[in-house]
């Protein structure tokens, strides 16, 4: 990804960070496509204090397809990437992002040592910590508590794989963008009212090319539903900052929670009620990933 600004890298800074355990629905947000809930913070503190700091170019291979995956990776800085495995094209395509706070790699085949069915790379200028396993292991042995969060989060990140999945294989062209931009909303918009109607602002997600690599779209498919939903008023980009009416993601909202499991976890009924429940995006950066 080019061209992006000081701006927008800041803004990614300025996530919303939730709980994945919480299942109250004033507190709880639901597992999304495409961009995996945020990691533990007491995780993120521990690779920070026991991890390598790698920086990353855009495009740099972390792992490639048939690699070993035995580490712990989080994402403090830019945008990493992962896309689906090919054994014939090995192309630096975004399947699914990882932004500030999220596990760059390791939710798959972290334990088992299992070889990477894809590639992990960098989406734009990156830093992550990355911590081997055999370093980490024994500290998260002493630490049940903590070890037993990972794997609700390597579980919530299959989910989070699932869905995508599902909305790539059974739903059309602008049902797939939709999902895209409430994922990433959830993690960086907030939310305003205007003539008595909600609205979001968030941070431009991505660049056309990789909003269509993320929801298997194409470039022309792409272009054809963004200038409908620019000629209808319901995206109005604003240098860095995209705008749009709650209401006219309902149906992909809707849809992704029909498409989960029935658990004991209680999500909002809408998209607005989401919004009207959860913290609002933090003004400053969080001083956790900026060490």
């Amino acid at each position: 990804m080019g061209n992006i600004s000081a701006e927008w890298l800041s803004a990614l800074h300025r996530k919303r960070f939730y709980d994945i355990d919480i299942k109250d629905k004033e507190n709880s947000v639901p597992i999304v496509p495409w961009i995996h809930p945020p990691l533990n913070q007491d995780i993120v503190r521990l690779l920070i204090k026991v991890g390598k700091k790698v920086s990353l170019k855009r495009q740099e291979k972390l792992i490639s397809l048939g690699q070993s995956i035995h580490h712990l990776a989080v994402v403090t800085n830019g945008v990493t990437a992962r896309n689906f495995g090919n054994p014939t094209v090995a192309t630096e395509k975004a399947a699914a992002i990882s932004p500030v706070g999220h596990l760059a790699l390791g939710n798959l085949n972290f334990f088992t040592g299992r070889p990477a069915f894809g590639h992990y790379f960098a989406l734009t200028n990156a830093e992550i910590y990355i911590c081997d396993r055999e370093l980490i292991m024994p500290i998260l042995k002493t630490e049940p508590t903590l070890l037993a969060s990972l794997i609700r989060h390597f579980e919530s990140c299959a989910l989070s794989d699932r869905i995508g999945l599902a909305l790539m294989a059974f739903s059309p062209v602008e049902q797939r963008l939709k999902a895209f931009a409430i994922s990433w909303a959830i993690h960086f918009a907030d939310s305003f009212y205007k003539d008595g109607k909600m609205w979001l602002r968030m941070p431009v997600p991505l660049t056309r090319r990789n909003r269509c690599l993320v929801a298997n779209a194409s470039s022309v498919s792409t272009d054809n539903y963004l200038k409908k939903w620019k000629d209808e008023g319901v995206w109005i980009r604003e240098g860095d900052y995209i705008t749009f009416p709650v209401d006219f993601f309902e149906d992909a909202y809707k849809w992704m929670r029909h498409s989960e499991e029935q658990s004991s976890y209680t999500y909002a009924s809408s998209l607005k009620e989401l919004f009207e429940l959860m913290p609002r995006i933090p003004q400053t950066i969080n001083p956790l990933t900026s060490l």
